[in-house]
């Protein structure tokens, strides 16, 4: 529901969490969302039918601190396109379960980057497990949604997430399509997500490796080259990990 208490958060914006069967990371996250200073937004929870009382979690609020749509979907986004489409914000935020805002402030922090001609707000993210602050680039577009805030106008020009089977970067290639929009960068840090997840398949890296050659961001031979020495620079990797472990006592 809309949440307008004071004329210096003008701009609204859409919090999104997409969730499935991650009791534990929404609370987590929806705490997170209901502790920001920034006032002006609308939260929506797209949860696909949980089956692990999740969806016990969400009925437990009060009907004005979120939207909400239970239903089953087909898949991450497929949910998020859901999403997109009954928003009610100028601007989107994807903080889907298991995220969390840096801090209070985080979000008042990014959109404080903003300027009338911006489009994109993007920002630093921290690694949940290390603590480890990870720097933002759209030159390289090492970005991740849940610290990337955007005016959903932009979907009405490039469209919505792609939902084929199998595909893990819909993200990604949207943001890449969005690369000639106005961005503008926050210099805090504004999420703390997981390292783990789809994102550190195999699978996933191929598929980033392909899309970055088909928008022209490789070359040729340096496509090539990452598809042949990849597989062997992952097993030196697991090789050199399992050798630096610390070893139990026996």
């Amino acid at each position: 529901m809309e949440h307008n208490k004071t004329p210096d958060n003008s701009a609204k914006i859409t919090v999104i969490t997409v969730n499935y069967n991650n009791r534990a990371g929404l609370e987590k996250t929806i705490a997170s969302v209901m502790r920001q200073e920034y006032e002006n937004y609308q939260y929506l929870i797209v949860d696909g039918n949980s089956t692990d009382g999740s969806v016990d979690l969400i009925n437990s609020f009060d009907n004005c601190d979120f939207d909400k749509v239970v239903e089953k979907d087909e898949g991450i986004y497929h949910a998020m396109n859901k999403a997109i489409a009954i928003a009610d914000g100028e601007w989107l935020l994807f903080m889907n379960s298991g995220d969390v805002f840096m801090d209070s402030a985080s979000l008042s922090l990014a959109m404080s980057a903003a300027t009338e001609d911006t489009d994109v707000i993007y920002a630093d993210w921290i690694y949940a497990n290390s603590g480890k602050r990870v720097k933002a680039s759209k030159h390289k577009m090492a970005v991740r949604h849940q610290s990337v805030v955007y005016k959903k106008t932009l979907h009405d020009v490039q469209g919505t997430y792609i939902t084929a089977p199998n595909v893990t970067i819909s993200d990604y290639i949207f943001f890449l399509s969005i690369a000639n929009a106005n961005w503008s960068y926050s210099n805090a840090p504004l999420s703390v997500c997981d390292e783990s997840g789809v994102s550190s398949q195999v699978s996933h890296f191929y598929q980033k490796i392909a899309v970055d050659f088909i928008f022209q961001r490789s070359g040729r031979i340096v496509f090539l080259a990452i598809l042949i020495l990849y597989p062997t620079y992952k097993f030196l990797k697991n090789i050199v990990q399992w050798l630096l472990k610390p070893k139990g006592n026996h």
